[in-house]
């Protein structure tokens, strides 16, 4: 008579904590080498002790869908990346719209405040002035831009695209459309041409 290996009843909160490290560890792939150290990767089951085979972790992916859910938290990373990446341009470009301005203000004082700036070297000062002037100017409104581009819908992007090439949107897509139905124009006639080479 053969031994009946007895099946383990793993709890929700188990199953999902195997998710999260399956998905932290890099969502390794469970084949015949790597599903081994897999298993060694999952946490105890703290009500037995235990950790699941290497077919039972297979049956909760299916069961639960841990490819889908992985690709979407990969896809919120992602957006979240996005959104750092934009907020830390934005960091930098306003602290070099703050340096220019003091270096403007630098500059300014300087000749405000000497007698007779010109006299050792006033180039200094004016390019001081003339550059912080052009640093402050330029980043300042880079940063406000990138602002206002990062908080706009699909929609309102698509809407300042189409202002930008001075269109509106019904134009930009009529156009598409039309470019559409000329490549297939483009075919018929070149079907024609070779038909009457023959």
């Amino acid at each position: 008579m053969t031994k009946r290996i007895p099946v383990l009843k793993y709890s929700d909160q188990y199953r999902e904590a195997c998710f999260y490290t399956w998905y932290n560890n890099g969502r390794p792939y469970l084949g015949r080498v790597k599903g081994n150290k897999v298993v060694a990767l999952m946490p105890p089951d703290p009500a037995t002790g235990e950790r699941p085979q290497k077919a039972t972790i297979q049956r909760w992916m299916k069961e639960d869908g841990w490819i889908e859910r992985a690709d979407a938290l990969d896809a919120e990373v992602s957006i979240r990346l996005d959104t750092e990446a934009i907020e830390n341009r934005i960091t930098v470009l306003r602290q070099l719209a703050d340096d220019g301005k003091l270096l403007k203000q630098k500059g300014l004082n300087y000749l405000n405040e000497t007698k007779n700036p010109f006299r050792y070297n006033p180039s200094a000062a004016v390019r001081a002035v003339v550059a912080g002037s052009e640093m402050e100017f330029k980043y300042a409104g880079q940063a406000d831009l990138l602002v206002n581009i990062a908080g706009m819908t699909n929609k309102q992007l698509d809407k300042e695209l189409a202002r930008l090439l001075g269109k509106n949107e019904n134009e930009i897509i009529d156009a598409e459309a039309e470019n559409v139905s000329e490549d297939s124009e483009d075919s018929e006639v070149n079907d024609d041409d070779e038909t009457d080479n023959d």
